[in-house]
């Protein structure tokens, strides 16, 4: 498959499509709440956008999240839509009472390739006290069952803070035993209910993504990090150990190489839309670059200010910018931002010092 052109086209692009969500998660970027916003997009804008979003050379994955997206009434006639243009639909819904087995079969209908699902512990104590709320441990279990009973792929979204990082090899047996697709680990960005949840250090984010690495050859699902970029370099050093070669005798389009997926990184191959239209590089990155009720989402993507600047690795500063892993990796530009206020800073949760660095 080739790779895509992230300069002009997205991977995947993030609709909110509402905050409306019952529960309280303690991570909760969009603070959400219990009732919908009056000025969310309408149906006919959500038909608007997905038209729009076919402009883009190869059509991105569309997620649509929250918040609960169960929470719109108009959920399935937008995936519908969505699907009939020919785009690639996932859903990401809540542990609450809406998640149904009827609404997953609807779902499957309606040709959604994947719903992801949040858990955060490997049993009810754990994962309750994350959440919010009692139970949501055991409706997320039976999530799981549900649609694989309809057959809905879905994959397993879990966040690793200072707590949570030592239930991983319990969460990993479970993820295997529920039969999950992907277990997608994101790395805490401190910004909405974040801001209290306790972010690992460095090293512990170093010794998270090796433990990874050193495992994932043994499970029966695939694994990804979200917001966790420098899990590439990692992966790409203990490659580079095994096979006896230096990274420094490498040029950037051998790195490059070595990454066989999509380089991403927020406003790089990611675009995330709120539930006011509102157009950010993420939902982590507080930059509004515009709103599609009066711009075109495709022009946004390639030609916002910030968008370009997030793109060029000679944008990064300090020890990314010197990072010989940087057209790979970057770091998180909105973890920098959140603890530096500086969306171009070194990567705070990043304890590699490349060799340019100890040189000067």
């Amino acid at each position: 498959m080739p790779r895509v052109d992230t300069d002009r086209d997205p991977v995947v692009i993030f609709w909110e499509m509402t905050r409306a969500c019952a529960l309280a998660c303690e991570h909760c970027r969009a603070e959400a709440q219990p009732k919908r916003h009056p000025l969310e997009l309408t149906t006919d804008e959500g038909f608007w956008l997905m038209d729009r979003l076919t402009g883009f050379d190869r059509p991105p994955i569309v997620v649509l999240s929250g918040g609960d997206p169960f929470m719109r009434r108009d959920l399935f006639d937008i995936v519908e839509y969505a699907v009939g243009l020919g785009l690639t639909v996932s859903v990401s819904p809540s542990a609450t009472a809406l998640a149904t087995e009827e609404r997953f079969r609807r779902l499957v209908e309606l040709g959604v390739s994947r719903v992801s699902f949040s858990l955060d512990g490997p049993d009810a104590e754990t994962h309750d006290v994350f959440r919010g709320f009692p139970g949501t441990f055991d409706r997320t279990i039976n999530m799981f069952r549900m649609a694989r009973a309809v057959g809905l792929e879905f994959q397993v979204n879990t966040t690793i803070t200072r707590r949570t990082r030592d239930y991983l090899p319990r969460m990993a047996e479970l993820v295997a035993r529920e039969g999950a697709a992907l277990w997608d680990l994101f790395l805490l960005v401190p910004v909405g209910r974040g801001l209290e949840a306790s972010l690992m250090s460095p090293e512990q984010h170093e010794e998270t993504f090796n433990w990874v690495v050193s495992n994932r050859g043994d499970w029966p699902f695939m694994t990804k990090t979200t917001l966790g970029q420098p899990y590439r370099r990692v992966s790409i050093q203990r490659r580079l150990e095994a096979e006896g070669r230096a990274v420094e005798d490498l040029s950037p389009a051998e790195i490059r190489s070595l990454w066989p997926g999509p380089v991403t990184n927020d406003g790089k191959g990611i675009f995330f839309i709120s539930h006011l239209g509102d157009v950010y590089p993420s939902g982590f990155l507080p930059y509004r670059a515009g709103n599609v009720r009066l711009d075109n989402p495709v022009r946004l993507y390639r030609t916002a200010p910030i968008f370009r600047s997030l793109r060029d690795p000679g944008a990064l500063k300090g020890k990314c910018g010197m990072c010989p892993f940087n057209v790979v990796c970057g770091g998180s530009r909105a973890r920098a931002y959140a603890m530096t206020g500086d969306p171009f800073a070194a990567e705070p949760s990043c304890p590699y010092v490349p060799a340019a660095v100890t040189a000067t």
